[in-house]
């Protein structure tokens, strides 16, 4: 029971710390668990999926879908404690997750798998833990958020969890930053305004433009391969679904229509899909979309 109070305490914590042209589009179902999920990311050129289930021993477990074979795995065989927000760097060589370490708080572990080894920043005391990790796009670094001195910031470190910057400091909360392949630029969602919206900003967080404003809830950007445009969450039309949009905010295209949630988007390395989860019959499981 213990253990279910802490997982959904976390999923809550997590979750929180979040004219348009309709163009809805086809959908391509990849799991049948029906089990809740998130955080799926594309790896190996897009052969595999990354991701994040709620087990049934109430455990947040990090999991590998091949989609060739359609066959799961765990990312991480022998671990009790809850893992989530998996991210993997360009080449795959370095992936990040965060791991729990009690009902508040959780630590990010840096993995480098040709050497096998790994490194971990801890959580602060009380209400604490990092928040949403990337890798830059050289690979060298991995940006995540961070509470500090009543703010939610956005830090980077280097591979062995050191040499860490500011990069965007504001009021509120600053949450999901995603690099452009090409390195120059950031996107990220922020409540310096009052709720979450999209900005986006030079890599090393100046020169902040906001993309996004509605009254609404804009969520968990993620900047496409090419660098051209941003997939996010947003309720801004009743319910939960996946929208495209300019790097510069323009011509924003709804994805889904559904009743329930469409969330966590994510890109193929081929910039024309993305990987969602998408809630239906109060079942979750990962969806594949085409993007136009």
């Amino acid at each position: 029971m213990r253990g279910s109070v802490v997982i959904r305490i976390l999923i809550i914590a997590l979750t929180l710390s979040l004219s348009v042209s309709p163009l809805f589009a086809e959908s391509k179902r990849l799991t049948n668990d029906n089990l809740f999920k998130r955080d799926p990311r594309f790896i190996k050129d897009g052969k595999e999926i990354v991701y994040v289930v709620l087990s049934r021993r109430e455990q947040l477990q990090i999991r590998v879908l091949n989609l060739t074979t359609r066959s799961t795995a765990p990312l991480h065989k022998d671990e009790r404690r809850s893992e989530l927000e998996p991210t993997f760097s360009r080449d795959d060589r370095y992936y990040a997750h965060l791991q729990s370490r009690s009902p508040a708080s959780v630590a990010m572990m840096i993995h480098d798998t040709k050497e096998n080894s790994q490194v971990e920043i801890p959580p602060a005391s009380g209400f604490s833990g990092m928040r949403s990790p990337t890798f830059s796009a050289d690979g060298q670094r991995v940006l995540y958020s961070f509470s500090e001195g009543g703010r939610q910031k956005i830090f980077s470190c280097n591979l062995k969890a050191q040499d860490r910057k500011t990069i965007v400091d504001s009021i509120g909360i600053n949450n999901w930053p995603t690099c452009s392949d090409d390195g120059k630029r950031l996107v990220f969602g922020s409540t310096r305004d009052g709720n979450f919206e999209i900005y986006a900003s030079d890599i090393d967080g100046d020169n902040i433009q906001r993309l996004t404003e509605t009254p609404a809830q804009d969520i968990r950007p993620r900047v496409s391969p090419d660098g051209r445009r941003v997939a996010f969450c947003s309720n801004r039309d009743g319910n939960h679904e996946i929208y495209i949009m300019n790097i510069d905010g323009s011509d924003i295209r709804r994805l889904t229509n559904h009743p329930e949630r469409d969330d966590y988007p994510a890109w193929h390395s081929n910039g024309k899909q993305l990987v969602v989860v998408s809630e239906r019959a109060g079942r979750h499981d990962l969806y594949l979309i085409d993007v136009k």
